[in-house]
């Protein structure tokens, strides 16, 4: 047991760190010292000072913040107090309405009508803003649904600015800013517009913090349920009006007639600079470190003891609290009450103060507003950091002293075992074994009698080490460095192995030799491998050598080892030289080559002025197939001969492929240099010969392509596919030259490939849609026919006419056909259910002349839209020749209407053959004859010939493009029996009624036949 316990003590002293005499009596009495600080420390503590300082200070600034809390939810209280307002607007509306001066239907459609609405509630709004304290009022009309609304739509309605609504108010409104109004609206208030008025409200979108999205929605989805002060909502977000850069947040609530219908919002605006008067952060405190915020959350409690808080409106000139990132403050809980954020390494205290801003069972009371004061921490508490300072400094005067009286202890108790060392190390620097005097102290005595005796053991020991390694078979040479005696030992062979026979045998310190070694490595090429040892490259005469040196560190000694590694080296560098080229011609291969380039891109500067050449043999084919493969190699090896043998040094060759070579020429300065060194190869190339077995002279036949750096590209990917197309229009055009790449070329045939691809896709994925375009009796201005028109939201096809080309090109004219037909009747199907369009009108189909469906898709088409073909008139273009077997086949099908229109009259082919051979039930018109008409007897004299032909054979004739008011006259008069042009409806997918202006000409036009 006791030689156990031995056992256990002697290992428990040598994993014991080493440590001095001095520094032994130092930590005992340092030791001491601790623990009186301790008891000190503790005293201070259980007094509790500055934590009951600390809560003085945030009580105190919690009582600020709630008494500003109070006064801020009476401002947002009585601006949200809109109630009676909303019911004289709302009153106004009823009587406008019920004298049909205004409709639903049409009030945020027609000026006119919103205009009379709006200048009737222009005084009610100014009265409501004079009377509370708000810097802005607005009303926006609008009767739909916004889901279906169109984002850029141009919304009636009035926003109306009051810059300082503190001060005394002017007595023609000169005070008074119109940011959104009509022209009417603002010449009937005679009130000045601001920098960025604009005449109507553009709708937003789904945009998050509108005024009007958000709260119209919410009371229209719920078909106005509650009353409409219970939908009002502040916005969470600050905003800007477009075209202007003061922020504001808004109350809005929505306009609701009895019935129930909504038809726009009313609200009042708080410019955040007017809010931050009203949020005074000095009283927080006087040296300004305060700051105050309006937030806004949607949690209900903290989450994993975090309250996400966006900020709304920010009164402070703490730039940190102020530009907290996107805007949100993540509160968390102190757990004692209290609450801190952390921004920027910095860490504040918050006060919350919740502001009731809606009732408890109101749509938006998730919404939970509130009022925080912040204050960095270190300010808020900085009195009780001063008295903390005064005590810790009081604490560190007394451990200063005390360590200065331990540490002259120390040193005196030492200081005899310090003399005994310092024996030591002068005996190791003389390389004697010392003789080490007397201390008078038992136990060190005899420790350094036994250092004494261990020392002549390890000469004998290191003697038998040395006779060994010289009969090894692998020359090895080796060093040991003390850094606690200072001592230096090397093989007798260490340093002819680096290369410095002179310096065995010369006497060295530590640092002397170190510095030997530095130099070595300096002189001599040094790699380091994975394992972190060094790989030398050293020029011997014999040859070159390569050493690897490997050191080590233990305790105080560092061991290090040289070993010849010539053969090993030279084996490695054979295998690598093997995979990194190509075995045929010496160059590099594909692997080696991407390898190297990737490091050249990787360093700009060492690029310069580059140049990629990428190369193709050009006979190697017919020379394999004529005289054999062997001289096909020859070929190749020849090209890389000429590559190797005519190309400046550093630049890379590789042989990619069977006929395929890339050069990269770097490291100029300009083109010209580079291509100075591209015709010198060129012209070697094509000076190269050799005899074939046939007597013909055999030349090397290039076909290239060269790309340029950093101007056509800055990565080796792009530089290559460049080189690559340059090289490929060569040989598609005349082989035997290289050409140098052009981006414009380059982005044709991109944007060819491009558009051939999207074409490609419409195809297999149906992606296009139609819109409509109302034909009108010329009557009766009544809808009489839709004609369905082709269009595709893909970038390079939005023309019907650039997907005609490419359909005729690939021979994909059979597919828009049945494209056309299926999507056109299934678009507007649903409009017909929908009820969006004339449930009799006919619809108009362009058919291409040419092509017929196959009985199977008739059949399909005949299946799903039956009724509807009654109604569907053919249209044939005259731009293509009309093939009879294909029209008798559409005329005859059983279940189609059998009647056609000639589209594009007047434009193509011979009008007279395609009148005889179709035998249209209409005739189209085509718009470069309607345009102008009504100025040009020649084309008036047409549209009378066209009319004089059609009308006693029942055709009846469509004048397309009307444009103008006179267009639209004219062909009136001259007999058009419908009507078809951007005057009088545009296309849509969802189309409209005819234009209020194109029905009244006609209905003039009809009552003057009468009278």
């Amino acid at each position: 047991m006791f030689d156990a316990w031995k056992q256990r003590q002697r290992q428990r002293l040598e994993n014991r760190p080493e440590r001095t005499v001095f520094y032994n009596i130092f930590a005992t009495m340092m030791l001491v010292l601790a623990v009186e600080l301790l008891m000190a420390v503790a005293s201070i503590l259980a007094i509790n000072v500055t934590e009951q300082l600390d809560e003085n200070a945030k009580d105190l600034l919690t009582m600020r913040v709630r008494n500003r809390a109070s006064y801020v939810q009476e401002i947002l209280r009585n601006a949200e107090d809109l109630e009676q307002l909303s019911e004289q607007i709302t009153a106004t509306t009823q009587q406008l309405l019920k004298s049909g001066d205004i409709s639903l239907d049409t009030l945020d459609n027609s000026s006119e009508q919103s205009d009379a609405l709006l200048v009737a509630l222009a005084p009610q709004l100014l009265d409501t803003l004079r009377t509370k304290q708000v810097t802005g009022i607005f009303l926006i009309l609008n009767t739909h649904d916004l889901d279906t609304c169109e984002v850029g739509k141009k919304m009636p309605g009035i926003y109306l600015r009051d810059m300082d609504p503190d001060a005394r108010p002017s007595e023609r409104n000169s005070d008074l800013l119109l940011e959104r109004a009509s022209a009417t609206v603002v010449k009937e208030l005679a009130i000045g517009t601001d920098k960025g008025w604009q005449p109507a409200f553009p709708y937003q979108g789904d945009t998050k913090g509108g005024i009007l999205r958000t709260v119209f929605q919410t009371a229209y989805k719920s078909d106005a349920g509650l009353s409409a002060e219970s939908y009002g909502r502040w916005t969470t977000n600050s905003y800007c009006l477009a075209g202007d850069d003061r922020h504001a947040i808004a109350y809005s609530m929505p306009l609701i007639l009895p019935d129930g219908t909504v038809y726009g919002v009313v609200g009042v605006e708080l410019l955040t600079d007017y809010l931050q008067t009203k949020l005074p952060f000095t009283e927080l405190d006087e040296d300004k470190a305060g700051t105050y915020f309006i937030v806004t959350t949607t949690d209900d409690a903290l989450t994993d003891g975090v309250l996400s808080l966006r900020k709304t409106v920010t009164s402070g000139e703490d730039l940190v609290t102020a530009d907290a990132p996107l805007g949100v403050l993540n509160c968390r809980s102190d757990g004692n009450g209290g609450n801190w954020a952390e921004l920027n390494d910095k860490r504040y205290y918050m006060v919350l103060e919740p502001l009731q801003v809606y009732n408890r069972n109101a749509p938006f009371a998730a919404e939970k507003w509130f009022l925080a004061g912040t204050m960095e921490q270190s300010v808020l508490l900085a009195f009780s950091s001063r008295v903390r300072e005064v005590l810790l400094t009081t604490i560190a005067i007394t451990l200063v002293l005390s360590v200065l009286g331990s540490l002259l202890v120390s040193a005196r108790l030492a200081r005899p075992i310090n003399r005994l060392y310092r024996e030591v190390i002068d005996a190791q620097e003389k390389k004697t074994f010392p003789r080490l005097s007397r201390t008078a102290i038992r136990e060190v005595d005899r420790f350094a009698e036994t250092i004494t005796e261990l020392n002549k053991e390890l000469v004998t020991n290191s003697t038998k080490f040395l006779r060994i390694m010289d009969m090894a078979s692998v020359e090895i040479g080796g060093y040991e460095l003390r850094t606690d005696t200072g001592s230096v030992f090397v093989t007798d062979n260490f340093f002819s192995l680096l290369g410095k026979p002179e310096m065995q045998g010369e006497p060295l310190s530590v640092r002397r030799f170190e510095e030997v070694l530095k130099g070595i490595r300096e002189k001599n090429p040094c790699d380091h491998t994975a394992e972190g040892d060094e790989l030398l490259t050293i020029q011997q005469p014999d040859g070159v050598r390569y050493i690897m040196l490997r050191s080590t560190i233990e305790g105080h000694a560092k061991i290090g080892l040289a070993e010849d590694v010539t053969a090993a080296v030279l084996e490695r560098k054979r295998i690598e030289h093997e995979r990194d080229h190509d075995i045929l011609t010496g160059l590099y291969n594909r692997q080696a080559f991407n390898r190297v380039c990737t490091e050249l891109f990787a360093a700009p500067e060492r690029m310069g002025v580059a140049a990629l050449m990428m190369m193709d043999l050009d006979n190697l084919k017919h020379i394999n197939d004529t005289y054999g493969h062997d001289w096909g190699d020859q070929y190749i090896r020849r090209t890389g001969q000429c590559l190797r043998d005519n190309t400046p040094a550093g630049t890379v060759c590789a042989r990619l492929s069977g006929d395929e070579f890339l050069v990269l020429f770097h490291g100029y300065r300009s083109r010209d240099a580079v291509r100075e060194k591209i015709d010198r190869l060129t012209k070697a190339m094509q000076q190269s010969v050799a005899l074939l077995p046939s007597g013909n002279a055999l030349h090397i036949s290039l076909s290239g392509g060269i790309a340029w750096y950093p101007d056509d590209g800055q990565d080796w990917e792009t530089l290559k596919k460049y080189a690559d197309f340059a090289m490929y229009q060569v040989k598609h055009s005349e082989k035997g030259r290289v050409e140098e790449f052009d981006i414009g070329v380059y982005n044709r045939e991109a944007y060819a490939e491009r558009t051939r691809r999207e074409f490609r896709q419409l195809l297999s994925n149906a992606q296009v849609f139609y819109c409509f375009q109302p034909i009108f009796s010329a009557r009766s201005g009544r809808v009489v026919a839709y004609e369905a028109l082709m269009r595709s939201d893909l970038p390079t096809l939005r023309s019907p006419a650039t997907i005609m080309k490419l359909a005729r090109e690939q021979g994909a004219l059979y597919e828009i056909e049945r494209l056309t037909f299926t999507k056109a009747l299934e678009t507007f199907d649903s409009l017909c259910r929908a009820g969006s369009v004339s449930g009799d009108a006919m619809l108009f189909v362009n058919s291409i002349a040419s092509t017929c469906l196959t009985q199977a898709d008739v059949d399909y088409i005949d299946s799903r839209w039956h009724e509807l073909r009654r109604r569907m008139v053919i249209e044939i273009t005259e731009e293509e020749a009309i093939d009879r077997e294909a029209l008798e086949r559409k005329r005859n099908d059983p279940g189609s209407s059998g009647m056609f229109a000639l589209d594009d009259y007047g434009s193509g082919y011979s009008n007279e053959n395609s009148l005889l051979e179709l035998a249209p039930r209409f005739i189209k018109v085509d718009i470069a004859i309607i345009r102008g008409i009504d100025s040009s007897p020649d084309k008036q004299q047409i549209l009378r010939n066209v009319v004089a032909y059609a009308h006693p054979r029942s055709m009846k004739i469509v004048a397309e493009g009307v444009e103008t008011a006179a267009e639209l006259r004219t062909v009136v008069e001259l007999g058009a029996d419908l009507l078809q042009g951007y005057f009088l409806a545009r296309p849509a997918i969802a189309p409209g009624d005819i234009a209020p202006e194109a029905a009244g000409i006609i209905q003039e036009l009809q009552r003057r036949k009468k009278d």
